[in-house]
């Protein structure tokens, strides 16, 4: 019995009378004692968290500077300014893809550039400006 994992490591009684060499069976028992005692090779690490996804990559959306209901979920109702990465837990390639496609549909006329649109203030929250998803890098 391997005292570490509990499987038994013995030969049957009917191998040991075909084998006839009791030094083969010595050799045999040690050997399966001694697999017991090696480190067990895992193919993940169990203690690693799941990477966590952005809104945008999770759900598949693309950005379109046409979607100005979108975009505006990502613009302060007081300044206008777009909420940083660390606010609205968007990936980096995603981040940079929202500036500039903010940026285009600013230039086009779907959005204003100080304010939110009255009509989108009541838009539910895809993020809580006040309880940032992760700690800004600088405080």
């Amino acid at each position: 019995m391997c005292r570490r994992f509990g499987h038994s490591a013995t030969i049957k009684l009917s191998e040991t009378l075909k084998i006839g060499n009791s030094q083969s069976v010595c050799d045999s028992v040690k050997s399966e004692l001694d697999d017991c005692d090696k480190p067990i090779q895992l193919s993940h690490n169990p203690y690693e968290k799941p990477r966590r996804k952005c809104i945008l990559c999770r759900n598949e959306i693309t950005l379109d500077y046409k979607n100005a209901r979108l975009l505006q979920q990502f613009v302060s109702n007081f300044s206008g300014r777009v909420y940083d990465r660390h606010v609205t837990g968007l990936c980096d390639y995603q981040q940079k893809r929202l500036l500039e496609v903010i940026a285009i549909s600013r230039r086009a006329g779907y959005m204003p550039i100080f304010v939110k649109e009255p009509k989108y203030l009541r838009d539910a929250k895809l993020f809580d400006p006040l309880k940032p998803i992760r700690p800004h890098s600088w405080a």
